[in-house]
């Protein structure tokens, strides 16, 4: 037993040591083993301990949206849905994502293809998706007094494009109940 506790003593008495050897298995013994990873740009990698940047390229579009009473005006989220932005987009993202799935399913039994971004399709086919998330914040809201203040609900998408080097925003209905 008094081996055991000397080796642990060691280690407590030698933290700089251990220290290093973490380090060689950072920056040797991982990259070694993952040499052969089928996809190149995982090669070596070992997340947090690699040189790869989290966000190395950006993409050339971008969108955010957010909801606007029945007279354009837009309203406070958290008041009136008890919910952030934030998840109002996700919530629609992923209900968006089905509808594109359906949409290329649709275009493939018709002998096309559907292979449009979200910031190229059109308000009407984005609309299931924007009325889904809109009826679902309507009725799970905590605060049933404050949506019964305004008369209809519309989901506005923001697409954020670059044009000739300079930002371009556009503002297109997805949803309204």
């Amino acid at each position: 037993m008094p081996v055991l506790i000397r080796r642990w003593l060691w280690i407590a008495w030698n933290p700089m040591r251990v220290l290093w050897l973490f380090v060689v298995l950072a920056s040797v013994i991982v990259p070694w083993l993952t040499r052969n990873n089928p996809v190149q740009a995982q090669r070596g990698e070992w997340y947090p301990f690699s040189n790869f940047p989290m966000y190395s390229t950006f993409e050339p579009t971008a969108y955010y949206v957010f909801v606007t009473d029945e007279n354009d005006q837009p309203i406070q989220l958290w008041q009136t849905f008890g919910t952030w932005p934030s998840a109002v987009k996700k919530g629609y993202d992923a209900l968006l994502k089905n509808e594109i799935k359906r949409l290329k399913n649709e275009a493939e039994k018709q002998g096309g293809k559907y292979s449009k971004k979200i910031v190229q399709m059109s308000g009407d086919e984005c609309r299931p998706a924007g009325d889904a998330i809109l009826r679902q914040y309507r009725d799970s809201s905590p605060n049933q007094e404050e949506v019964k203040k305004h008369k209809g609900f519309r989901l506005q998408q923001v697409d954020i494009t670059l044009e000739d080097g300079k930002i371009v925003q556009k503002t297109k209905r997805v949803g309204e109940i």
